[in-house]
């Protein structure tokens, strides 16, 4: 039993050869036969998820975006920053779980395979050559010393809430112990300084595959296969979101995620002239089709303000305490979602136009589709205040404030960012009239805005 053991345990070290004497290779040997093992355990998603909260608690850290909306949950006489030590106690918690699920499991009479690595460097590797990884890890475990050292700081971050008022000082110090433990662990680096991971990155739908394998220029490969491989991700990320704005109570722990999210569409943004310019010089496209696709990156970039300049500070506003923050974060993962697919089926179609949203989505609807659908709910929208005015029926103002609310609920992430900001604008001023005797002056002039709506739904699907 133990030498069968031992050597199912050798077939994940290739024989050395003689001139394999650099550390970081065999680390890179070492790094690579584990994700190996990991893909062969079907675990691949578990190693996406711990590589996004690793780069998720990195985003929390640095944002300058999520430091200037927070300002506004604390008195800044109070500098209580508590709420700061809350999201990383719980993103902390979420990786602990993470390198469980990834530990692989302990042989009943042996070591395991991860304490076997560590066993196979200190044995293979001179004390000088590989310093800083024995100074990390001990042959109990591959990861239980970065678990121990998390629990730590779970801990130590759970002891601080306790306290009345947290103050940046102890945060920040909460900060750079984290820091200047994982900066010395060749396996948090190896995670994050890697942009791709091919098996964990790879993309599995099959007209998306056939298209970047059949790009000949390199150049134009690099830059449509990093966007395919950001677009999915962005996918993946909403997925993640999801599923934790649905199973937890606490869903401001979902903030890091979205600071990641925020991060790959900006990635996105970034890569449309590359992108333009390179289909261009490879005659994919035609400079007179260049503004077709230049204007689903634009439409990107304003689904993009529209979470992260319209849905997000409202979610942040203690103001709008009465707002239902777990309906924000799913109008987020509905708005980023549309968009991503709308653009990935844009970039695909330049390759293929016989491809759609359907060929590469489950229950994939166009904006096209869904902006029909829209415009139905608004002619409704639009009758129903014509015979407020009128008369013709018993309607109350609060009966039209009802259905204007039931629009925003139901479709008002699929109008595009103008319309949807002024729709908005409309709203929040006929709730500050508090059906006054400026209620309908507000609303004649709401109605006008939607006739031209209705107008340009039309134009747009001619």
């Amino acid at each position: 039993m133990e030498k069968e053991n031992i050597k199912n345990i050798d077939d994940y070290f290739p024989e050395k050869k003689e001139d394999d004497s650099d550390p970081q290779k065999k680390w890179e040997e070492l790094f690579n036969s584990w994700i190996d093992k990991i893909d062969t355990e079907n675990k691949m998603l578990y190693l996406f998820e711990l590589k996004l909260w690793f780069e998720s608690v990195e985003e929390f850290f640095g944002s300058q975006y999520f430091s200037e909306h927070t300002k506004k949950f604390r008195d800044t006489n109070v500098k209580d920053y508590g709420y700061l030590v809350f999201l990383f106690y719980k993103s902390v918690g979420k990786i602990i779980q993470l390198l469980k699920d990834l530990d692989f499991k302990k042989d009943k009479y042996l070591i395991n395979f991860e304490e076997y690595i560590v066993g196979k460097l200190l044995e293979e590797y001179s004390v000088k050559l590989l310093d800083n990884i024995r100074k990390i890890y001990s042959p109990e475990s591959f990861f239980y010393n970065l678990r121990f050292f998390l629990q730590n700081m779970k801990d130590l971050s759970y002891e601080l809430l306790k306290l009345d008022e947290v103050s940046q000082k102890a945060f920040n110090a909460l900060k750079k112990i984290y820091h200047k433990e994982l900066m010395t662990s060749n396996f948090f680096i190896d995670l994050l300084k890697k942009p791709f991971i091919p098996k964990m990155d790879r993309i599995y739908q099959k007209d998306i595959t056939n298209i970047i394998s059949n790009i000949e220029d390199k150049e134009l490969k690099k830059f449509i296969g990093i966007f395919f491989i950001f677009a999915f991700k962005i996918l993946k990320i909403n997925n993640f979101i999801e599923i934790n704005i649905n199973k937890s109570k606490y869903i401001d722990q979902v903030i890091p995620l979205l600071l990641t999210l925020k991060k790959y569409m900006e990635k996105i943004i970034h890569s449309k002239e590359k992108i333009v310019k390179a289909l261009i010089d490879n005659e994919i496209i035609k400079q007179k089709d260049k503004k077709k696709v230049e204007t689903y990156f634009v439409n990107f970039s304003l689904e993009y303000k529209k979470i992260f300049d319209g849905e997000l500070p409202i979610f942040f506003d203690k103001e709008k305490s009465k707002i239902n923050k777990r309906d924000i974060l799913k109008n987020v993962v509905i708005i980023s979602e549309i968009s991503i697919q709308e653009l990935i089926e844009t970039i695909a179609k330049v390759f293929n136009d016989e491809i759609s949203g359907k060929n590469i989505f489950e229950n994939y609807i166009s904006r096209k589709e869904k902006s029909l659908e829209v415009k139905k709910k608004l002619i409704k929208l639009h009758t129903r205040i014509n015979d407020y005015f009128s008369e013709k029926s018993k309607i109350t103002p609060s009966d039209i404030f009802y259905d204007i609310s039931l629009f925003i609920e139901s479709d008002l992430n699929y109008l595009l960012y103008k319309d949807w900001n002024e729709f908005l604008s409309y709203y929040n001023n006929l709730l500050k009239s508090n059906f006054s005797s400026d209620f309908n002056p507000l609303l004649r002039s709401f109605h006008s805005f939607i006739t031209n709506i209705l107008k340009d739904i039309v134009e747009e699907n001619k």
